[in-house]
């Protein structure tokens, strides 16, 4: 076994490519090759751990009244335009919507409808070559093609199982669309060119045996009960699921279900895991109030269906430590990880599993954890709410932590 320890250097520059304005950070990390060739890096925080970068807000596109182009109903998929721009995918309008680098709506595309450039269950927003948008329409059977500037462009036959659920398909080197797919207990990547013919398709890791009938009781992230006509399954509040991501290399990064710890592995579609990064981070407690809450109305829920009363040990007093996982335009990995005070954090690492720093949010950003950051250079786009649940779109620069707004 290979093994050897770095004090890492957090650098500015390793973060947006600008000039070197970083500082000693105190963590160390260490180096292992077990002996099936996967490298494993740990990363060690000292006592004190305190954020590199702040998010701090310099845009916020959005309103709580009213029936224009900014007032977003149900945000699904974000993408960062070339100049500061970005595009949104309104999953409830089905529509398309454009905004430029100063907040300005430029277009809006699509609508209900099955005619070219129209959809009907829109799920997901890439972006593609020559900075075109591409979105996958499961009800239509479709992949439509867009300008966001000027108008719809193309679309390809794509039949397509994803209905309602959020597009976790990827576009690969700009020549490929990778889409994670299930049938039973078998799960493959479909692979398809840019004109949606499937031209490979590998095995993925697969949770249960191909031939094990799927047995509801037996479930570890759900409580379940028997019901007169069947059975229900509620998820258990806390519990780690899997969190995979599939990155714009073709590579995926996730979690091991029901794994509280703060650890992810890089493993190659049809290959062996080359990567398991940790970082022991202190697990941050579900504070007894909050997962006492939680119980009690799990409690009410099922005294007023009549049943009795669940394992409320199986409710877990630790928050998942690994909460999300994206990808920079850098291609540095973002993992989104819980805060003692309640609230996130992303912890940045560079492809090798090294840690880079840590970006807190700025004031005012309550972030929506159902659409996915962009992270380009020394910004970042992302999805906010306010206390009526409303969405905004707010661009934020990532500043070091001691220079940004009190």
């Amino acid at each position: 076994m290979k093994r050897h320890w770095t004090l890492l250097v957090v650098a500015w520059a390793a973060l947006v490519g600008c000039g070197d304005t970083g500082s000693r950070s105190g963590w160390t990390t260490m180096r292992d090759t077990l002996p099936s060739g996967t490298v494993h890096v740990t990363n060690i925080p000292p006592a004190n751990v305190s954020p590199t970068w702040t998010l701090v807000e310099g845009l916020r596109v959005g309103s709580l009244e009213g029936t224009g182009p900014d007032a977003f109903a149900r945000l699904k998929s974000l993408v960062a335009l070339d100049g500061g721009g970005f595009a949104i995918l309104d999953s409830q309008t089905q529509e398309l919507r454009v905004f430029g680098a100063d907040g300005a709506h430029i277009a809006t595309h699509g609508g209900r409808g099955q005619g070219p450039g129209e959809f009907v269950n829109a799920n997901g927003l890439m972006p593609g070559p020559g900075g075109l948008l591409w979105i996958p329409d499961s009800r239509n059977g479709r992949m439509s093609v867009f300008d966001p500037e000027h108008s719809f462009v193309e679309s390809f036959p794509f039949a397509d199982g994803n209905v309602n659920a959020t597009w976790n398909g990827a576009m690969v080197d700009g020549s490929r669309i990778y889409r994670p797919w299930r049938t039973g207990n078998r799960r493959l990547l479909r692979i398809f060119d840019l004109t949606m013919t499937q031209v490979d398709s590998l095995p993925l890791p697969s949770d249960r045996p191909e031939d094990e009938e799927f047995d509801p009781e037996s479930q570890r992230g759900a409580f379940y009960q028997q019901t007169g006509g069947g059975y229900m399954m509620y998820g258990i509040p806390f519990y780690p699921s899997e969190v995979r991501h599939l990155d714009h290399r073709g590579a995926f990064w996730s979690t091991r279900e029901g794994d509280p710890a703060y650890r992810f592995h890089r493993w190659q579609p049809g290959g062996d895991t080359t990567l398991l990064v940790e970082t022991r981070r202190p697990p941050v407690a579900v504070p007894t109030v909050e997962r006492d809450s939680v119980i009690d109305m799990m409690r009410q829920m099922t005294s007023s269906m009549g049943v009795g009363e669940w394992d409320w040990s199986r409710v877990p007093n630790v928050r998942p430590a690994v909460e999300d996982i994206f990808e920079s335009d850098e291609g540095n990995l973002w993992v989104r990880t819980p805060a003692a005070d309640g609230g996130v954090l992303f912890d940045v690492y560079s492809r090798d599993g090294a840690y880079l720093g840590t970006a807190s949010l700025g004031p005012g950003l309550n972030l929506f954890d159902r659409v996915a950051p962009v992270v380009r250079g020394d910004l970042a786009w992302l999805v906010v709410t306010d206390e009526f649940d409303v969405n905004y779109v707010v661009r934020a620069r990532i500043v070091p932590a001691d220079r940004s707004p009190a």
